[in-house]
């Protein structure tokens, strides 16, 4: 398979999740550690992943809970030699975020919101173990719109004086949904705001989608029943506009 059919199969999607069987994965990791673009392309899965992750999992913090993760999964790897340890390690950090509170810990107050020692941390962790499979299953939903064949995934690049400005856009014409990561755009001043729109060519015609609030990490939803054929983001006042402003147009991109 070439790089670039690997980029548009939806493998590398699985991949990341760690679904796919061991033959497949290891085809793909030796791929992977020959091209730099493929690397690049796993890391922007996994980000767009996390972002999509944050929507869902309760906030909580990240290095005290992924050292907590890795003492559990040590434990169990005693009691099962065929444990695949690096195998798990290679998505455990998008995973903290669908079973942080699978793996809890508690603040106090009164000790300057330090943790609780290991035992009381373990104790905690099988009492939440239960809710594991709803955050499990959220997950599969949020992963399930991304890996439909309806969904569509649309880079959008810089333009004009923006080069270095992108986003990354899913599109489902089916659901009438639209999913946009925004994190290669740069921070708007105070009194300016991004602004998403959908496109139909030959004749050009803007629909706006609405406005982003770029302090999110997350991907950010749209409900989208205008049939998009590219998807456009522009810079405009505070409050949106009517229309684009196009000397502010930061990315396009066209759906193929």
């Amino acid at each position: 398979m070439e790089v670039e059919e690997l980029k548009n199969s939806g493998n590398l999607e699985a991949y990341v999740c760690g679904v796919l069987p061991a033959d497949e994965a290891r085809a793909i990791a030796s791929m992977v550690a020959q091209h730099q673009e493929l690397q690049d392309e796993v890391e922007h899965i996994e980000n767009t992943y996390f972002k999509l992750a944050a929507g869902i999992a309760p906030s909580f913090d990240e290095v005290a809970l992924y050292d907590s993760l890795r003492e559990y999964i040590k434990e169990q790897k005693k009691d099962n030699e065929s444990f695949e340890w690096k195998q798990y390690l290679g998505w455990a950090a998008a995973l903290i975020l669908f079973i942080g509170s699978s793996y809890l810990f508690y603040q106090n107050n009164q000790i300057n919101e330090q943790l609780v020692n290991t035992e009381q941390a373990n104790s905690f962790l099988n009492e939440e173990l239960e809710q594991l499979d709803q955050l499990n299953a959220d997950y599969q939903e949020a992963l399930a719109f991304i890996k439909k064949p309806a969904t569509v995934k649309v880079s959008l690049a810089g333009q004009g004086d923006y080069k270095e400005a992108y986003a990354v856009a899913f599109h489902n014409d089916a659901e009438n949904k639209t999913y946009v990561d925004i994190s290669g755009l740069p921070e708007p001043p105070e009194d300016m705001t991004y602004q998403l729109w959908s496109l139909t060519l030959n004749p050009l015609a803007p629909s706006s989608l609405g406005i982003m609030a770029y302090e999110s990490d997350n991907l950010l939803e749209f409900d989208n029943q205008f049939n998009p054929q590219a998807f456009g983001i522009t810079l405009e006042k505070a409050g949106g506009s009517t229309a684009p402003t196009l000397e502010r147009l930061y990315t396009l991109g066209v759906i193929e």
